[in-house]
């Protein structure tokens, strides 16, 4: 896993301040199985921007728990963005990876 195109600094900002910001991930922390781009319901949006909302399950305080003390980094920053209202819209890129584009208000 690789999170690009953002400093520890802006990310905390986002955070703290919520805004937009864009990051690049690969591939694999959208999906392990490459074939769900061939999705009906994907491929159409695959390069103008899709969303891929987490279960309300990370809600729960114990599951959030869970997801912040296992989970890897890409997995922490989608429960935080939706735990604070926010989303993400994923574009595939031409190199293969992904721009994740996350919207938070505070």
């Amino acid at each position: 896993m690789a999170i690009t195109g953002i400093t520890r600094d802006q990310y905390r900002q986002f955070l703290e301040k919520g805004g937009t910001v864009s990051v690049e991930i690969d591939a694999e922390d959208v999906s392990k199985d490459p074939s769900f781009e061939q999705s009906p319901l994907i491929k159409p949006y695959l390069t103008t921007g899709f969303e891929l909302r987490p279960s309300p399950v990370i809600h729960d305080p114990k599951v959030a728990a869970e997801i912040y003390l296992y989970g890897d980094d890409w997995t922490i920053v989608i429960a935080t963005v939706y735990r604070n209202g926010g989303s993400i819209i994923y574009k595939k890129l031409s190199n293969g990876r992904f721009q994740a584009t996350m919207t938070m208000k505070k």
